[in-house]
Order: C-alpha cells, then structure tokens, then sequence
C-alpha cells in the first residue's frame, strides 16, 4: 500500500495571513541583529548572488540589513632575506587575490620558484617586482590597507536590469556619505564651444532673457577681441554671464566683466579680455538663461550654466567619479575619473582615485546595470530621459519627495515605461529624519540626480535636516552611492 498521510488543510487567506506573519517574524530578527552593529553578510558575494538570483534573498537580507564592502586604501610590500626591495602594483595585486580586505599575503622563494599558499606563482602576474637576486626562504609580504563602506538593503527587485536574462535584484544605498567638500556636482561650464578655429579678431555675443533667472535687464549685444586663434575643441567663457546679483540686474555688470579663452586641453589662451556693448566683428549667436526658446546657436551654452555648471545627471562630475575605477591623479592635474560628457563641459582638477578604484572584486563582480528614470529641467526641454547605470546618486521619488515636475523618477523598462512609481521599499512614509546622511559624524548637504526643473543650473539636494532643498551645480556639496547587485 503507499504511505500515506494525515493533511490539514488550511484556506489560502489564512495560508497569506501565515507567510506574512513569517516573513514579519524574519525581518524582524534581521532587524534586532543589525541594530546590535552592522555585520558582513552572506559568507561570500557569491552565495549573495545565488540568493538574489534564487529570489530567496529577502529571507537572508531583508530590507534594511547593513552590509560591509572593503574597499583598498594601499598596498604595500615588506622583505626578508637577501633580496634588498620589492615593489607592488596595487591594482594587479588587487585583481590577482580577487579581494580587497585588510590582509597580508606571503610570498616564499625556494632556491628556484616563488610560492605563494602552497603553490608555484609568477610574482609579476601579482605586479610584484623585486630588488636583488633572490635566494632560498626569502620573503616578500604583501601588507593590503583596506576600509569598509556601509550599505543599506533599500529596496529589493525595485530595479530593472539591462541584462534582460536577470530577473531579480538588490538595492544598495551607502549608509553615510563617501566625500563632502570635494567636487561640485557639475563645474562650470564653457559659454561657447569653439567648433572650428577662430582666428584672432572682435567676436559678439547677443543675450536674449539673458540675466540669472531669465530677465532681461542685461539684454544687449557684447562684443569683445583675441589676439590669439581659439583652436577647435576649445572655448569662450565669461565672468559674470549667468550670475546670481542680489541687487538687481544691469548691463554694467557685463562690461564690468571679462572674457577668457581656452585650448582644447581647458589651458587658458587669454584672459582679461575686455567686454563692451557693441556688435562688432563676428555673431557667435544669442544665448539665453535657460528657456531654448531664445537661443539660437547650438554652440553656445545657457548662461546659468556657463557661471554655475549643469543640473543634468549625465554631465555631472558626481556620476563621472561614481562610476570610474581610475586611481588618483597627481596633484593639480585633471582628475583621472573625468570624461567630458558634453562639448560644454570643464574638467575638474582632483587627486580622488574613482569610487570604484580598490572596491572589493568580488563584489563589483556581481554588481549590475540598471535602467534609471530622471527628469529634465527648462534647459533641456522638461519631460524625462531613461539611462542605463551602474553606479547612481538617488532621485527625488526614490527617497519618497514624490515626483519631480510630475516625473517619477524611479526604476525604467527598455521599453520606455516604469517598472514602478513609488519610492524604494525602505524610504515609503519616511520622515526628514530618515533622510538625513552623514560624514564625519556631522550631518550634511548631499545631492540627489533630480534637477531643479525651473533653471538650468540648481541642482535638487538634501539639507543636513532632511529636507528637500536646491542648490547651484557648481557647488561641493555630499555624494553618495546607489547600486544594485543581481
């Protein structure tokens, strides 16, 4: 006879009530176990991984878990033995161990191959190099310097992958702010990108609604000379077209100012050169504030941005610097991370390695694209754009503001609508003092990717309150990390 057995049976609304009741019972024992200090968890990224993938994750990271990524901060080698020094290259010794915690990692010479655990290596597939003929026991130790950055579990299959064989992901949010002070959001910007030489001689500017704003107080015609050719790729810029002036606006504070040129590596060719009204020599076009509708050349920039930088997410130097794995640059140079992502933009000058620079292999291994969803200001014609992202500063929505100039600014499909409007699972109903982010101990300004819709350079961000506030592109203010691992 088969076995057989006795079943209660229960009804599928009492059957829900008891899943929920679980799932309540698990999240709150992850919760009781995170408030006693953030713990690395899983076992491995990998094992992470298969839980997302297994869409079992929510029962071992629920939303709200902390988890510790390393992040490398230097490397160093010590020797014992006849060998006099060695060297190491940081970033191939780094992707040669696959981690990136606080370690040391010995390397033993035995009269005729280096071991390393055991086994036979090449110190140079370590970027090892040695000073000294190498003789039996010698020692190389590789001492690896390492921090650990905080996320937040925010949200969890919220995101929509640009690999369309995922199906499940993990929202990440770090729990304070990486840097505070360091780079603006968007530099200023070029007023005019120079397309094809212009040969030294009087060049004009017409503004149109052209003041901070879009007034029309210092609306004229500005002519100005070069003495040298502006090459192509180079550009123009003004130094005080697009300025904020708390005592009204007037065309006396055009003249007042003055020109400057630039090579298209942003090395100054002139500057000082004078500004009068006049339409002598060649149009360059007209320019405006920030409303398209009364600029008429496409190499010519708004004027708020000229003066205060771009409030749009794809030309900001916060998204440059998120998603590079560049190491840092030397003193006073451009910044290794940055790329111009627009004929308008001007480099930022910062010894900061990228973000990503020295971030556990594993876990960038396993981090994914996602499809994100950000509006657009007057500038750049309202409406929205959807654009594939690694790393992310968070919107508007995503932190339960609501929309931005009636978008939501959330998790996009390739097809062109939204995955879901509301704001990530662990900011629904959050108050101010949920948002508030810190560095150093202190709370802080940080940015989100929203733009201010009204002007072309305010930049939407978050006060050291928790409220929602704006503030000029140009501006160093906090920067903070969204990803999503699947």
């Amino acid at each position: 006879m088969p076995n057989t057995y006795d079943v209660n049976l229960i009804s599928e609304e009492t059957g829900e009530k008891m899943a929920r009741a679980l799932q309540a019972s698990a999240e709150a024992i992850m919760k009781i176990g995170n408030k006693m200090g953030a713990y690395d968890l899983p076992r491995s990224w990998q094992e992470l991984q298969m839980h997302i993938q297994s869409g079992t994750v929510r029962q071992i990271c629920p939303v709200g878990t902390k988890l510790l990524v390393d992040k490398e901060s230097g490397v160093s080698a010590t020797v014992h033995g006849s060998i006099t020094g060695a060297t190491v290259n940081e970033d191939t010794f780094i992707e040669a161990i696959g981690h990136s915690g606080t370690a040391a990692y010995e390397f033993i010479y035995d009269g005729s191959a280096w071991h390393h655990n055991g086994e036979d290596v090449e110190l140079i597939n370590y970027g090892i190099a040695v000073t000294g003929t190498p003789a039996a026991d010698d020692t190389v130790v590789v001492h690896v310097q390492a921090s650990k950055i905080e996320f937040d579990v925010v949200d969890i299959d919220y995101d929509m992958p640009v690999n369309d064989a995922l199906e499940h992901t993990l929202a990440l949010w770090t729990s304070d702010l990486l840097l505070y002070g360091s780079i603006p959001f968007c530099p200023a910007q070029k007023l005019v990108h120079v397309a094809e030489a212009l040969p030294a001689g009087t060049y004009n500017i017409t503004l149109d609604h052209g003041a901070y704003g879009g007034g029309t107080a210092q609306d004229s015609t500005y002519q100005f000379t070069t003495t040298q050719e502006i090459p192509a790729g180079g550009g123009i810029r003004h130094t005080s077209m697009g300025q904020y002036q708390g005592g009204g606006y007037n065309k006396g504070q055009i003249t007042a100012g003055t020109f400057i040129t630039y090579d298209a590596s942003y090395n100054i060719i002139e500057q000082g050169l004078a500004c009068t009204e006049g339409s002598g020599g060649t149009s360059l076009g007209t320019t405006t504030a920030s409303n398209p509708t009364y600029k008429t050349e496409t190499k010519l920039n708004f004027t708020e941005r000229q003066f205060y930088g771009s409030n749009r997410w794809i030309h900001s130097a916060n998204k440059e610097w998120l998603n590079s794995d560049a190491p840092g640059a030397a003193s006073g140079q451009i910044a290794s991370w940055w790329r111009a992502s627009d004929e308008f933009d001007m480099p930022v000058r910062s010894t900061l390695p990228g973000f990503l620079h020295g971030l556990d292999p594993a876990f960038r291994a396993i981090m994914q694209k996602v499809r994100k969803r950000t509006a657009k200001c007057i500038a750049d014609g309202y409406s929205y754009e959807d654009t594939e992202e690694l790393v992310f500063e968070p919107s508007m929505t995503e932190l339960d503001y609501g929309k931005n100039n009636n978008v939501s600014e959330t998790a996009a499909k390739a097809d062109g609508t939204l995955k879901t409007e509301l704001a990530w699972d662990m900011f629904i109903g959050a108050s101010n003092d949920d948002r508030i982010r810190y560095q150093g101990g202190v709370a802080r300004y940080y940015w989100l990717r929203s733009p201010n819709p009204s002007n072309a350079n305010y930049e939407r961000l978050v006060n050291p309150s928790g409220a929602l506030y704006s503030s000029d592109a140009i501006n160093t203010n906090g920067v903070s990390a969204g990803l999503c691992l699947g």
